[in-house]
């Protein structure tokens, strides 16, 4: 692999804006999207985690990828999370997604199935590429073995890499193991694997990573992005250790919920409040709990939140 495929420097998992009713609000999420690259992102991941991807029908998430295709937003700094249990259904949204102009996917492996063999989550992966057939795919795989209770293993990576070169092309790599990240970027050079905390920001692009995919980062970004801007300069180790600060904050409290309490109180928009079930929104004295800590840290909140066209 000659060229990066991916945004360099921060993405953000963005989160998924909902109406009271709990359908999606895509003016919303897509306003929001246009606000992190606005306020130092230099890229945005619609369907993660964070974006609470798997509470979301299929028919949904396809309904929200038109609009993106018909949207402003630059294509060419979006990666769309299209893995699911079923092949039928990452084969659908990835079309969906290529057929937008994204050409940045991020697949989990099917996750439902717990102690598959190695051969088995390669045919998933495989099987799914083949049939979406198309040579502008960049894949991102989705490692994230604390949430989809199915690691990828490093052996079925390489098989993928090597089999789909210019296709598999790098890893948002959730797992907060760092000797895992270091491993993965030592061996395969010019695999673009993204951490997914900015906890390791700097460490991995010391490495020869392009950079971090993170939830946090929805509201951490301007800090993540002087990170980011500095990282071979001698402020480099001091911005991080301030963002890491940042970043242990933020995980004591539920990400989704959490960081939509704080842009609903920071722009008065009480309409970013809802969350889907099982999710459930974060209590006063948690958020409290959660801002005493921020306050410790230097944090600011970026910007000015946008909001849905009325």
């Amino acid at each position: 692999m000659s060229t990066l495929t991916g945004p360099a420097g921060v993405v953000a998992a963005s989160l998924t804006a909902f109406k009271p009713d709990l359908s999606i609000d895509t003016e919303r999420t897509l306003a929001h999207a246009k606000w992190l690259l606005a306020n130092g992102c230099d890229g945005v991941l619609i369907f993660g985690t964070t974006g609470e991807a798997n509470s979301l029908s299929v028919a949904e998430r396809l309904e929200v990828i038109e609009a993106i295709g018909k949207s402003d937003l630059p294509k060419d700094k979006l990666m769309i999370g299209t893995g699911c249990c079923a092949i039928p259904d990452t084969v659908a949204l990835s079309k969906a997604a290529l057929a937008a102009g994204v050409v940045r996917l991020l697949m989990l492996p099917p996750f439902y199935y717990k102690n598959q063999s190695e051969d088995g989550l390669y045919a998933a992966f495989a099987t799914a590429i083949d049939r979406i057939n198309d040579p502008r795919m960049n894949i991102f795989l989705y490692h994230f073995p604390q949430m989809s209770g199915v690691p990828i293993p490093d052996a079925v990576t390489a098989k993928l890499i090597k089999n789909y070169p210019g296709i598999v092309v790098g890893m948002k790599d959730s797992s907060g193991d760092f000797e895992h990240m270091k491993k993965m970027l030592t061996e395969h050079p010019g695999f673009e694997l993204y951490s997914g905390t900015e906890k390791y920001l700097l460490d991995v692009l010391r490495l020869g990573s392009p950079g971090t995919i993170s939830a946090t980062v929805n509201v951490t970004c301007a800090q993540a992005a002087k990170v980011y801007a500095n990282w071979k300069s001698d402020q480099a180790d001091a911005l991080q250790a301030e963002m890491t600060a940042q970043r242990v904050a933020m995980e004591s409290a539920p990400a989704a919920s959490a960081m939509k309490e704080m842009i609903a109180r920071q722009t008065g928009d009480a309409a970013w409040r809802p969350v889907r079930p099982p999710f459930v929104a974060i209590s006063d004295e948690r958020y409290a709990a959660l801002e005493e800590k921020l306050a410790q840290t230097q944090f600011r909140f970026p910007g000015t939140q946008a909001k849905a066209a009325e």
